[in-house]
């Protein structure tokens, strides 16, 4: 009886386990790749021409790339809340469990986050529409504040983990650096696309 009881906590513990890795995975794939990629194609799609003529089903190309990656987000971010939720069979981390529940706090702001950004593109104005602005400046802060507030959510559990721990800092924070330099690089490219522009009307 004691074995078998020992086997079964064994079990339960590696399922638990599983579904942590589960969650972690797909909550870092979704927010270094997906998410990233999506506010690439979004801001600088159009000015680095990546399919700025073609059009798939009635839009153009380079937006409906960032509409895919932008689905792709917000139902994976689902999957790796259910995971956890699963994990911890439906309760919150009680606040008492320090960087572990602000971990919890901010992703449960990113999932928000998320919805938020799939409900406002379903009911996004005309492009030509007066009021398509505040939709615009709704919809880019909205995505700019989920992404940002991925970055201290994944950085807090990598703390919080003891394997592997320096490795993957490294990785991230290379990974952050990148984001900072692409952000930059494509902002002055804009610019100076629109400066040749002028110039040549």
């Amino acid at each position: 009886m004691i074995m078998l009881r020992i086997r079964r906590d064994n079990q339960a513990e590696a399922q638990v386990n599983t579904l942590q890795n589960a969650h972690g995975t797909v909550m870092v794939l979704v927010w270094m790749v997906f998410a990233s990629t999506a506010i690439l194609f979004a801001r600088h799609g159009g000015t680095i021409r990546f399919g700025s003529k073609e059009e798939l089903l009635g839009e153009k190309n380079w937006f409906q790339i960032h509409r895919l990656i932008d689905c792709l987000t917000t139902v994976a971010t689902l999957l790796g809340f259910l995971l956890i939720l699963v994990e911890t069979q439906g309760t919150w981390i009680t606040s008492d469990e320090g960087l572990t529940f602000v971990h919890s706090v901010l992703g449960g702001m990113i999932v928000c986050c998320a919805l938020l950004q799939s409900w406002m593109a379903l009911f996004r104005c005309h492009p030509e529409s007066s009021l398509r602005y505040i939709y615009n400046w709704l919809h880019r802060m909205t995505g700019t504040l989920a992404f940002f507030l991925s970055l201290p959510t994944i950085f807090i559990m990598v703390t919080i983990f003891n394997e592997n721990r320096t490795g993957v800092i490294v990785i991230l924070s290379l990974w952050s650096s990148w984001v900072v330099f692409i952000v930059i690089f494509f902002g002055n490219y804009s610019i100076s696309s629109k400066i040749i522009l002028e110039d040549n009307e």
